[in-house]
């Protein structure tokens, strides 16, 4: 007696649903990969742009940070002869004292770095494919955090001094009057603090010291350190640029 088995396994047709399952399952991988990979050039695009108007905004600020730092050497040379020697020549008091607060501001510069800081810290750095361009954005941002440290010891003793010794409401009319720091500004002073501060100011070798000091770190600012800035600056434009074809 033969005995007949009715079910037959039809592997070829659970071959063919076994590939267009796994096919299918592929694609979509493929397709989500493709989608995935999509988003981040945009976001890529994103940033270099954003990347690229930081830069922009930092050429704005080192074009303010050089005529602020020509203008702040410039009262320092003025006022320095009467801090050093009592050499008063033809100096007016009134110039002098504006001229003696007008050297002392901090002027570190507050470079833009929010695109650069926001990639950093979302670890989204990666992003950025050219792995040159991530080497310079490290190098120029770590180039500008260093010089700044250095920009703010440049004038830190002096100021202090100035700004202690300085009666607030004169401070507060200078900044009122000579808003653009400019050497001679003339403001109305007339008051026995602004006559004791000229004497502390006359003669006074520990201030001149350390105003010699801003003489010549501030001159080095202007000629040595904002042209490496705007150099660098210049070549990490052209990099994105570059890379976003413009």
């Amino acid at each position: 007696m033969t005995v007949h088995n009715s079910t037959r396994i039809a592997w070829p047709r659970l071959g063919a649903e076994a590939v267009i399952i796994i096919a299918s399952i592929l694609l979509a991988l493929g397709v989500d990969e493709w989608r995935e990979e999509k988003h981040d050039r945009e976001l890529e695009s994103e940033y270099l742009v954003r990347l690229l108007e930081d830069l922009e905004a930092n050429e704005a600020i080192l074009n303010v940070q050089r005529r602020g730092d020509v203008t702040k050497v410039a009262n320092a040379r003025t006022i320095y002869p009467l801090i050093s020697d009592g050499n008063w020549d033809d100096l007016d008091k009134t110039i002098a004292i504006t001229a003696s607060y007008n050297a002392s501001p901090a002027a570190t510069p507050n470079w833009v770095d929010d695109t650069f800081e926001e990639l950093k810290s979302t670890g989204r750095l990666g992003l950025i494919q050219n792995a040159n361009m991530r080497r310079n954005l490290l190098a120029y941002y770590r180039f500008l955090e260093a010089q700044d440290w250095a920009y703010q010891l440049m004038s830190t003793e002096y100021r202090d001094a100035i700004r202690a010794r300085l009666n607030p409401d004169i401070q507060l009319q200078i900044r009122e009057q000579c808003r653009s720091r400019e050497v001679g500004c003339r403001v109305t002073i007339d008051t026995s603090e602004a006559a004791a501060y000229l004497d502390w100011l006359t003669n006074n070798q520990k201030l001149a010291d350390g105003l010699r000091r801003i003489i010549v770190q501030w001159t080095r600012g202007e000629t040595e350190y904002l042209p490496r800035v705007e150099s660098r600056t210049n070549e990490l434009k052209s990099l994105i640029e570059d890379e976003l074809g413009i």
